[in-house]
């Protein structure tokens, strides 16, 4: 299942604010195939989907929007407070994930791409989706530097950006299982100087 007529499957993972999205638009300017995870699950959950009627069915209509669309806040929100409901919900959206990362990577495959690469937080070597992917990306950054980071990018007190970085500290053990780790401690510019090291090492 690894091998798509050798096209190399990359994730990128890292916690909020490490700077994975900023990693997916340099591999973008690169003209290699680059995909959101978060924007992919998002997807899923739109209004009358098959994914869409199970998180209702399991989480009630509570977490409706008048619109009947899915209020994300409030689902994140009841994610974020109950481990049990993360789990749940991580059921429910990561096998068609899966699926869509499958399909996506069948695509760019025929197209004769040689690279892909998937960003997402959720990106580790325990999940089915990376075992799908060749290699992961592990983008490193001190946490209090990550704080001041989340802090300025959305309004919060330095005290509050912690406490959203512990709700976290499972993704942390990632970087352990990572086959490259990219310490994002500075610029863009050198975090932009360490992944066209990644890529030289790739053979793409």
């Amino acid at each position: 299942m690894k091998k798509l007529n050798d096209l190399l499957k990359i994730g990128v993972s890292g916690l909020m604010g490490s700077g994975k999205s900023e990693a997916l638009k340099f591999f973008k300017k690169k003209l290699i195939p680059t995909y959101d995870l978060d924007i992919e699950s998002k997807k899923l959950l739109k209004i009358n989907s098959r994914v869409y009627f199970k998180v209702i069915k399991k989480f009630g209509v509570g977490i409706l929007n008048k619109n009947k669309t899915i209020n994300k806040r409030k689902l994140r929100e009841l994610i974020f407070n109950n481990s049990t409901a993360r789990i749940q919900l991580n059921n429910i959206v990561h096998p068609e994930v899966l699926k869509r990362v499958v399909m996506i990577s069948k695509k760019e495959s025929k197209k004769k791409k040689t690279l892909i690469v998937f960003e997402g937080a959720l990106i580790s070597k325990e999940t089915e989706i990376g075992k799908f992917l060749n290699k992961i990306i592990f983008i490193h950054t001190p946490e209090k530097i990550l704080a001041k980071r989340i802090s300025k990018r959305d309004g919060l007190n330095f005290k509050d950006a912690l406490k959203l970085l512990k709700m976290q500290n499972n993704l942390k053990n990632n970087r352990k299982s990572a086959d490259i780790v990219v310490l994002n401690d500075e610029s863009i510019k050198n975090l932009h100087k360490q992944l066209n090291l990644v890529l030289d090492k790739l053979a793409y």
